[in-house]
């Protein structure tokens, strides 16, 4: 499992809580995308279940530490959606479940993830289970949308907000996985809002050579140097287009730049700008792009002709911005 240095205060707050038995039933992680929830709770579960859990965290040796290294610990229940939905019967089956003791003589521990996904019925099949909680059963559930979770289940469950780290915190943290500069993690931290998981993804995939392609692109079609059917071409045909809203947190993030509202610790971010300063109102024509992105993404996931949706896109651009 990933350490994740920002998260290594609530683990140790955890780990004191099953020492001195005080476990509560219910606890509730929300946080945005990306930030470790997930990997916050699967962290608790693994020091739950510790047969030998001392101040240093899981033994790492015990019979329950290797069953849930290997993901076959018979106490450990992870519930996900099926097709964005968390189904009745899953709580369902659970609910029955956890009815019966733990096989190892610890906690019975459950981790729901994305809990907001839950429909309704499912919800309030859970909510039965946290009114009337067995004995030596914990329930873990994360969220990124807290607002879609019933008020009753939120006031069932102890709630830990997650913030996001500092930039430091995720600069040091990403440095150590990758050999990339630090004006490219700074890069990839902005495009994923700051999100150092998601970040990792980016860096990990190599996603900064595409937009940077994307932003080349449309500087040609500002300077004549290529055409609209030129760059629609290329964007379809290497599948550039998957990465339009990263291309839509970039002008974002330029416009915050623009207007001195990121942080001033940034002096080398997005050093690969696009050059608009030669365009009036350039501000409100780049927001309009970003709006005329999210359209498209809208549109596309049912249009057969991507890339009439794609020229369209880039016209809109080109008209915009000569």
């Amino acid at each position: 499992m990933i350490k994740l240095p920002w998260l290594q205060g609530q683990i140790k707050q955890w780990q004191e809580l099953v020492i001195l038995q005080q476990v509560p039933h219910a606890i509730l992680l929300n946080s945005a995308k990306g930030f470790g929830k997930f990997e916050l709770a699967k962290e608790m579960s693994h020091i739950a279940l510790c047969e030998n859990l001392g101040e240093d965290g899981p033994c790492g040796f015990c019979s329950a530490c290797e069953l849930f290294k290997v993901g076959n610990h018979p106490d450990f229940t992870l519930i996900s959606a099926e097709k964005n939905t968390i189904k009745v019967e899953q709580i369902r089956k659970l609910s029955k479940d956890i009815r019966l003791s733990a096989t190892k003589g610890q906690y019975r521990v459950v981790v729901i993830e994305n809990a907001e996904q839950m429909n309704k019925a499912a919800a309030n099949a859970l909510l039965k289970t946290l009114e009337e909680p067995p004995n030596k059963v914990v329930l873990i559930l994360t969220t990124s949308e807290l607002g879609r979770l019933l008020p009753t289940i939120k006031s069932r469950c102890i709630k830990i907000n997650i913030s996001a780290p500092s930039q430091r915190e995720s600069l040091v943290w990403l440095g150590s996985l990758t050999n990339k500069s630090e004006a490219d993690i700074i890069t990839s931290l902005a495009l994923a809002n700051n999100s150092p998981l998601i970040a990792k993804s980016f860096i990990q995939e190599d996603i900064l050579p595409h937009i940077k392609q994307m932003l080349a692109d449309l500087q040609s079609l500002i300077s004549d140097q290529k055409t609209v059917l030129e760059v629609s071409k290329a964007w379809f045909s290497e599948e550039l287009f998957v990465h339009l809203s990263l291309l839509a947190s970039y002008f974002i993030n330029l416009v915050k730049l623009n207007n001195q509202l990121v942080c001033t610790n940034l002096p080398q971010y997005l050093n690969f700008q696009i050059d608009l300063s030669q365009t009036s109102d350039s501000d409100n024509k780049t927001l309009e792009f970003v709006r005329n992105i999210y359209r498209f993404n809208f549109r596309s996931e049912t249009a057969l002709k991507k890339e009439l949706l794609i020229e369209e896109l880039l016209i809109n651009w080109k008209s915009e911005f000569k």
